[in-house]
């Protein structure tokens, strides 16, 4: 049974695979542009680049207010937040929620989740 692959290249196939080398290489190697800026001032250091960051500046001033909600709202009946949930509600509010967020975030009203953080 004859074997069509051969243990060593061919001329032609070392040739072929020279040039692929060659060729996978150049594709990798730097290309260095020249520019009229460059040609008068020596290379500067790709690692003493300084870091492009941008400003933030509010446009707007940020106002933290804290906003009550209506004596109606608390009374109102809305859905029921699962029993599953109240953990994660105490956890919202350790962490910086304020009561009627985490009721906006949950549609209810604020006497539920109030009534939720009375239970713990």
């Amino acid at each position: 049974m004859p074997s069509r692959h051969h243990p060593y290249p061919r001329d032609d196939d070392r040739e072929r695979i020279t040039r692929a080398r060659q060729e996978a290489e150049a594709l990798f190697t730097p290309k260095r542009q020249i520019t009229e800026e460059a040609s008068d001032s020596p290379p500067a250091d790709q690692s003493a680049r300084k870091p492009r960051v941008l400003p933030t500046s509010p446009t707007v001033p940020i106002r933290h207010e804290e906003v009550e909600a209506p004596a109606s709202s608390q009374q109102q009946t809305g859905p029921e937040i699962p029993r599953s949930q109240f953990a994660r509600i105490r956890a919202l509010v350790k962490y910086g929620m304020r009561p009627p967020q985490v009721a906006e975030l949950y549609g209810v009203a604020a006497g539920a989740v109030q009534s939720i953080l009375r239970k713990a």
